[in-house]
């Protein structure tokens, strides 16, 4: 743990060296609690980690004293694990993350004619593929929804991403027909994004209940195209749950097994 000498040379006496000061530590805390939240932890603990990111970030002390003296576990909410992963985050600046699996993966175009715009090759090499529309949208609701079922027949695509295309305020969405749509990612396997960048919310609450019934898994993404976007799952969250959908029917809480297994199904052989 690192430390650092104060005081003259008659009274020397030793101090926790903090990295992160309050604020900071506070935020990572509660990004800490969102991602918990995702994954569909138990409430409690998600509790404990806002409540402890709160307390942090309005102390009028600094936190490395707080450690130092022992005084860290009488802060509501802060238990022995949670104290501990305090202290490294104060100490050095990160959490250490244990049996990390990172997942190689691609967005591709769906082409007018329905195919996705990288070949065979290419998405062979991926263990999932997003597939969704970025061009096009003013084809007939047919035509559309046609486009759309055909790219979900693709074997290698995964997902179906921001399915109807808007952008709330700026750009209404396709015509589409999404029942068909989510009947036919029932029948082929694949789950449907809900993207959860505050302009898009794509898909749109109002259809997760019947995705759920059907029994299509939702893969909340944050569409993030910086470190700040990925906060943006936050919203999704929130969709997801105003649109009746549990942990179990959301795609990010998936075990590491499961997911393997799912991914494995979805490609060809």
């Amino acid at each position: 743990m690192p430390m650092e000498r104060k005081g003259d040379s008659s009274k020397n006496f030793y101090m926790l060296k903090q990295v992160l000061n309050n604020k900071e530590v506070g935020a990572i805390l509660q990004e800490v609690a969102l991602l918990l939240d995702l994954k569909g932890e138990n409430p409690f603990k998600v509790k404990a980690y806002s409540q402890a990111a709160r307390s942090i970030e309005i102390l009028e002390e600094d936190l490395g004293i707080i450690i130092q003296e022992g005084r860290l576990r009488e802060m509501k909410g802060i238990g022995e694990t949670l104290a501990q992963h305090i202290t490294e985050l104060v100490t050095t600046g990160r959490l250490q993350l244990e049996g990390l699996t990172i997942f190689k993966g691609i967005e591709s175009d769906i082409l007018p004619d329905g195919s996705l715009d990288y070949e065979e090759a290419i998405l062979k090499q991926f263990d999932f593929v997003i597939a969704s529309v970025h061009s096009h949208f003013n084809l007939s609701r047919e035509e559309m929804t046609q486009r759309v079922i055909k790219s979900l027949r693709n074997p290698y695509t995964t997902i179906l991403g921001h399915p109807t295309g808007r952008l709330l305020l700026a750009r209404e969405p396709y015509a589409i027909g999404m029942i068909r749509i989510i009947d036919e990612a029932n029948r082929s396997g694949v789950a449907i994004e809900l993207n959860a960048h505050p302009y898009r919310l794509d898909i749109d609450w109002r259809l997760c209940k019947y995705a759920k019934e059907k029994g299509i898994q939702i893969a909340i993404n944050p569409d993030a195209h910086d470190e700040e976007g990925l906060k943006d799952t936050y919203y999704g969250v929130g969709i997801g749950r105003k649109g009746w959908l549990e942990p179990g029917d959301v795609l990010n809480t998936m075990d590491l097994d499961k997911m393997k297994d799912l991914l494995k199904r979805r490609k060809p052989s």
